[in-house]
């Protein structure tokens, strides 16, 4: 089992990596253009992989608990790290999957609204209420964190909602959807890494309160930024006066 956790891990960091890089490409390139289109299969193919690996390592690591007999009581903060990354990974596959949707029904918001695709935003609602439901009973040390970032899941769920119910009166409503969407996808890459991969690599150690901001830096500077991105394309096409 170890092994196979080993594997995960190396898949997991491997992808991240090439999503993470592919990821600014068709930030700034010339949206629908070939290079957009080429880097956006890349970057959303690493975060399939990503996630499956993520999905698979949080299992093992549940089952190895269960196995050892050590219960929420005993390791709280162990529980706590597979309730969150398993909340994020979740969450930021519903947001992956739903920005490509879009793509493949433009300007027909309606016919997202299969069981599969409400189920998913419906689920993206309750897996949030889970993870704060999970910080008030347990307790654990890092429950601000499970707090701070909770209204994602909400946010989500209740925005591809409002999408499928054809909330957005622009014509050019399935663009803003999926460029936020991806922006999500984005962040929840960046939060990965900067509380994984760059306090690995630059030898961090943040303790504290100090110790939350990678977790939440991403959302605090991605959300707002993901605003302004819209805005621009909004006034750009004047449709300011819808936003």
């Amino acid at each position: 089992m170890e092994s196979i956790a080993e594997s995960m891990r190396f898949v997991h960091v491997v992808f991240g990596a090439v999503g993470l890089a592919a990821f600014w490409v068709p930030v700034f390139a010339k949206k629908g253009a070939k290079v957009h289109i080429l880097f956006g299969k890349i970057f959303t193919r690493s975060a399939y992989v990503v996630l499956a690996a993520a999905a698979l390592a949080l299992l093992l690591r549940f089952v190895d608990l269960q196995q050892r007999n050590i219960g929420v009581s005993d390791n709280p903060m162990m529980y706590s790290f597979i309730v969150f990354l398993g909340y994020l990974t979740y969450v930021t596959y519903v947001i992956v999957r739903h920005g490509m949707a879009v793509l493949q029904h433009k300007g027909k918001p309606h016919e997202l609204a299969t069981p599969i695709g409400r189920g998913l935003a419906i689920g993206s609602i309750v897996a949030s209420m889970l993870v704060i439901l999970f910080a008030i009973t347990v307790q654990p040390a890092n429950q601000i964190v499970l707090y701070a970032l909770s209204p994602i899941g909400f946010g989500t769920g209740s925005g591809m909602l409002r999408y499928m119910r054809g909330g957005e009166p622009s014509s050019r409503g399935w663009m803003y959807e999926h460029l936020g969407s991806m922006l999500g996808a984005g962040i929840a890459f960046h939060t990965a890494f900067a509380v994984f991969g760059a306090a690995r690599l630059f030898d961090i150690g943040l303790t504290g309160w100090v110790a939350v901001i990678p977790w939440v830096l991403p959302a605090a500077v991605g959300i707002p930024a993901t605003v302004l991105w819209t805005r621009h394309y909004r006034k750009k096409f004047g449709e300011l006066q819808n936003a």
